[in-house]
């Protein structure tokens, strides 16, 4: 199930709940979620006007990522909380559904969250005082096998001590030479109910996987035209091994009916090694360079602590809502590189020879770390002037403090000898504001006004000072109207967002190491959202948006200025269709289809005339039945044409080729 934050109209809207005061969910009219349905890597995000998905989308158990009015997603939002300002992988056997912040709204809690283009929230499963256990198994094309499972059950007569866990493994492989994975997870979570109504809970989670990378292609017009089976690449040589591990500490109180109280502490560490080139590029005839190879090891480590409180009253007529919170965040991140001496030769498209092993003896390396922290403050006020008439302000103050440390004697990784250290520490506020028109409670018109910031972090300035985080401000106006008798709705939203401080390479160091912060892009665009229950069991949905994302101004590359940003196609539809028979002797099946289209986007930046990524298409279908309250089955396709579908983000990724995958469910 895919909910959406679309605008800051549903902020505002009548529902006077925790959820109302930073964006209510909103599922498709008639649509119906069931307790096991799960969010699908294929298709999510396909349905949601500005939302486009800039990967090369395939039948993974994880979320691909997002670009929202013409951004890349900003934070990942775990239970609408963020865990500091830094994203992390989500893998989708764990979530209970996804919902999208788009603008305004997307400053949930009163936090600025990495960018108004937009956050995906996604909603975890958690213990219930149901007992069940459910599961999946699928297999699809390309080697693709996975299983999933999740058991839930009181551990206690009173049902006050409930438990749940959930896990996944999998193995897949790729239409791409080489590339595979395999991996698992668990992720238990306990929650207790204390007499007064206090609510406790720990939750753990544990990944890791083994991969071999996929590099994408140069950006180059002949990789187009590449057999789609190309890897640009070393294999031997481009393994990872990431792994993770999460707790996270939760504790409600309820002081009454109007006032509440919630604590969330959040603690993850992360590792991983991965290989990496010197020179990757495109040599101009008919071959990838590699260039010297690069071993690097990272860590990082993520600490969040937050306190929010939640209440309600009255000043005479005019009702309050209001919202408060303290967080602290600190983040540390480190990492060493060993780099080879010796190049490796190069790929030939049309008949790739591939190294079969990299030396480091002699080698030459570097290493630093980087820490940043933030205390922060928060307010919302959502006020009720009259039945009509609803504004909202609010605003958070964030202290920012970074420090990076670079040691690199031998000039491997910035072309010259050097030791650099980056501090600094400042203060910024990023306020918000809307307002809601209701003149009748089907109608709703709205405008919004939000800014946020989104730390530069390991980005390195001349000077020894830490940069500027880049800030986003964002306009909006919309209108919604829902039309009960028909289980319909029709939303339209105009934006501007303008992104500044945007860091871009020093001119003044062509390897790459030091940066400005002077960069702007800027995004402006409408969007559209319609759907209804057009017959009895059948729903439609249909998405567009239409939008201009641009590089506004480069100190470094002034032939940048004007560029559409990669990522950002300047119009995207999507409709789909779901249909559940409500005959009895159909009763269980269902049926789906989908239909998914972007425009031409720009493949480089600065664009190159000519050089532009064809439109994507994809054309979907899906049939399930369900053959009691225990089985079903699901039969998903996705690119029946077959379209050679290509995204850009600095590297061309091909799209998944026509696939077909099949999964069991059972439920008891």
């Amino acid at each position: 199930m895919i909910s959406v934050f679309a605008l800051p109209a549903p902020a505002l809207c009548e529902e006077a709940t925790e959820e109302a005061r930073v964006g209510v969910a909103q599922m498709r009219p008639g649509e119906k979620k069931e307790k096991d349905d799960a969010p699908k890597a294929k298709s999510l995000g396909k349905d949601v006007a500005g939302v486009f998905v800039n990967a090369s989308v395939s039948d993974s158990g994880y979320s691909p990522g997002f670009v929202m009015r013409g951004f890349p997603g900003g934070l990942t939002l775990f239970d609408g909380a963020a865990h500091g300002f830094t994203s992390q992988e989500v893998n989708l056997s764990t979530v209970d559904h996804v919902e999208f912040y788009k603008g305004p709204s997307a400053m949930l809690f009163g936090k600025a969250l990495g960018g108004y283009g937009g956050s995906a929230n996604y909603i975890r499963k958690a213990p219930t005082t149901e007992t069940f256990a459910r599961g999946t198994a699928t297999i699809g094309a390309y080697d693709v096998y996975r299983t999933t499972f999740d058991v839930n059950a009181p551990l206690n007569d009173a049902q006050t001590l409930l438990f749940r866990m959930t896990g996944f493994a999998q193995s897949v492989g790729s239409f791409v030479d080489y590339v595979r994975s395999r991996g698992f997870l668990l992720a238990p979570t306990g929650t207790l109910i204390l007499d007064n109504g206090d609510k406790a809970t720990l939750r753990a989670e544990y990944s890791a996987s083994r991969l071999v990378y996929r590099d994408g292609a140069p950006a180059a017009p002949i990789f187009l035209h590449a057999p789609r089976s190309f890897y640009a690449g070393a294999p031997v040589y481009e393994h990872e091994t990431p792994n993770a591990a999460d707790f996270t500490f939760t504790y409600e109180h309820a002081f009454g009916a109007d006032w509440s109280l919630t604590s969330v502490v959040d603690y993850s560490l992360n590792g991983n090694q991965y290989g990496w080139f010197q020179g990757w590029g495109y040599d101009g005839l008919h071959s990838v360079t590699l260039g010297r190879p690069v071993r690097t090891h990272q860590a990082s480590r993520s600490f969040d602590a937050q306190l929010r409180l939640n209440g309600r009253f009255s000043t005479g007529d005019i009702g309050h809502s209001v919202f408060l919170g303290l967080e602290h965040w600190d983040y540390f991140f480190g990492h060493d590189e060993k780099f080879a001496r010796d190049t490796l030769p190069n790929i030939d498209i049309g008949a790739p020879i591939y190294p079969v092993g990299v030396d480091f003896f002699g080698a030459q390396w570097a290493n630093g770390a980087a820490r940043a922290w933030s205390r922060s403050v928060y307010a919302q006020d959502l006020i009720d002037l009259s039945p009509q008439w609803r504004i909202l302000f609010g605003g958070r103050y964030d202290l920012l403090a970074q420090r990076e440390t670079v040691f690199d004697p031998l000039g491997a990784l910035s072309g010259t000898s050097s030791s650099t250290i980056g501090k600094g520490i400042r203060g910024y506020f990023s306020p918000r504001a809307g307002l809601l028109y209701r003149p009748d409670d089907e109608t709703h018109f709205f405008a919004a006004f939000g800014r946020s910031l989104i730390p530069n972090i390991s980005v390195r300035v001349r000077g020894g000072d830490a940069p500027p985080p880049q800030q986003d401000t964002q306009y909006e106006v919309g209108f919604e109207r829902r039309f009960p008798d028909y289980k319909a709705r029709f939303e339209v939203g105009l934006f501007d967002v303008t992104r500044d401080h945007v860091a871009i390479a020093d001119p003044a160091d062509p390897g790459g190491f030091y940066a400005l912060v002077t960069g702007r892009q800027h995004s402006h665009g409408v969007e559209f959202h319609l759907s209804a229950e057009i017959l009895p069991g059948l729903n439609a949905s249909g998405a567009a948006t239409f939008l201009h994302a641009v590089v506004a101004k480069d100190s470094n590359v002034p032939s940048q200025a004007g560029s559409d940003l990669l990522g950002a196609p300047r119009r995207v539809f999507s409709v789909s269709l779901d249909y559940k028979p409500e005959w009895d002797f159909l009763r269980g099946l269902e049926l789906g289809a989908s239909y998914y289209y972007a425009s031409a986007a720009e493949a480089t930046l600065p664009n190159v005339y000519g050089f532009t990524l064809a439109p994507q298409q994809m054309l979907g279908a899906s049939l399930g039945y369900r053959f009691d309250e225990h089985w079903k089955l699901d039969v998903s396709a996705s690119n029946l044409t077959d379209r050679p579908n290509f995204t850009s983000g600095g590297a061309l990724f091909r799209g998944e080729p026509r696939s077909i995958s099949a999964t069991v469910s059972f439920k008891y």
